[in-house]
């Protein structure tokens, strides 16, 4: 699942140009299972036969209300150490038959089919995206109206869902503030199996069920805002002068020091400006991004076991779920990605890892022994950059 694909038959193009941060937009398929890849049922029962589930991991809301943690778990003394909470499943479910809704929180973390759709969408469009799943049961209402300070993308994996929307005069919020005026009714639309649901932040919603039980998955989008961009800007002053981490003017300063403090601030800023353009600060926006984006890590346990094994005739490729960053230096470059970086030397020709092909170790061009170029390769494998195909 990539990003097309999520709103097809919509193009990219036409949604950011036409409904992103404008309007909600709805893509009725009639394609019961469209979303199959990303979540099915015998995903969840995988999910809900762990016997050993961590609170954090879900939430009970029943007409706007949290259900308390304590009437849906168990605690349980274990021989190697102390008490231990975890999720009692014969408590949640009767909690869902008496109609509450349940919501398994960080989804991406957990079901593979979700982390792996959250990473290829993640890298297409490079914004990070959170995702819960939603089940409820039949006749039932989860959360009560409200609107959300991140864009939503609803996907409905079974069932009927009824939605209305509202408008309350928020203007794309990024925190939560009671409503600046009561909501008024904009829609009343539903989402059937297959079908997409597009909510920018600040509109109103709340959803139902119908004479059937339930389930969604919301993708949730938190972009990098133009505040955002201050906030590198500032963290880069902080970081490099001297000056914007002293104290501005206080009660006791006089008006010649307050005149010069606003002088030198007005010079200092501008030169940073000056220094660090808007394509500067995207940039180490992006390396942020790097650190917190999702990565389908699926087949890393099995290179753990084939590492062993590895040889010049190995075939090796790039994780193609991975993002990464290259900086040049005057040894050569360092490739970043995910919380890690490696430095190579300028005499190596590297650019058979980064692309998709496969590849075989003994490949590697430069001036590098048959030795070396194990290790290496070891190491960007060890990072999960690159994947063992074959031994």
């Amino acid at each position: 699942m990539n990003f097309a694909r999520l709103i097809h038959p919509c193009t990219p193009e036409e949604f950011f140009q036409q409904h992103y941060e404008k309007a909600y937009f709805l893509n009725t398929r009639a394609e019961p299972g469209y979303f199959d890849e990303v979540l099915n049922e015998a995903d969840l029962d995988l999910f809900f036969a762990q016997q050993d589930l961590n609170p954090a991991t879900i939430k009970l809301v029943k007409d706007g209300v949290s259900v308390p943690v304590d009437l849906w778990t168990k605690t349980i003394e274990r021989s190697a150490g102390p008490l231990k909470t975890f999720i009692c499943q014969e408590k949640v479910f009767k909690h869902y038959y008496e109609g509450a809704t349940i919501v398994i929180n960080a989804a991406e973390k957990m079901i593979p089919g979700i982390t792996k759709a959250c990473s290829a969408i993640e890298r297409e469009i490079r914004l990070l995206f959170q995702s819960n799943i939603y089940i409820t049961p039949p006749n039932a209402q989860g959360f009560s109206m409200h609107y959300d300070d991140h864009d939503i993308f609803s996907l409905q994996i079974k069932g009927t869902k009824r939605w209305k929307m509202y408008n309350s005069g928020e203007e794309l919020p990024t925190h939560k503030e009671p409503f600046r005026k009561n909501p008024e009714l904009i829609a009343e639309i539903e989402l059937h199996s297959g079908d997409l649901l597009y909510m920018p932040r600040g509109l109103v919603h709340e959803a139902f069920s119908t004479t059937t039980s339930t389930i969604h998955v919301n993708f949730s989008c938190k972009g990098v805002y133009g505040f955002d961009l201050l906030k590198t800007l500032s963290d880069v002053a902080e970081e490099e002068d001297i000056f914007f981490r002293k104290m501005i003017p206080h009660g006791f300063s006089s008006a010649e020091e307050i005149a010069g403090y606003k002088a030198i601030f007005t010079e200092k800023l501008l030169s940073l400006i000056d220094k660090y353009d808007v394509e500067a600060l995207l940039q180490k926006r992006h390396l942020s991004f790097l650190k917190r984006e999702i990565v389908d890590f699926k087949g890393r346990f099995r290179d753990a076991m084939a590492l062993e094994n590895l040889s010049l005739n190995s075939i090796i490729a790039k994780r193609k779920t991975m993002d990464y960053h290259l900086e040049k230096t005057t040894a050569g470059i360092i490739v970043r990605f995910g919380e890690h970086q490696i430095s190579v030397s300028k005499i190596l020709d590297l650019s058979l890892i980064f692309k998709d092909e496969p590849f075989k170790v003994a490949d590697i061009r430069g001036m590098i022994t048959d030795h070396g170029k194990l290790i290496l390769m070891r190491e960007f494998i060890e990072a999960g950059f690159l994947q063992i195909i074959k031994n």
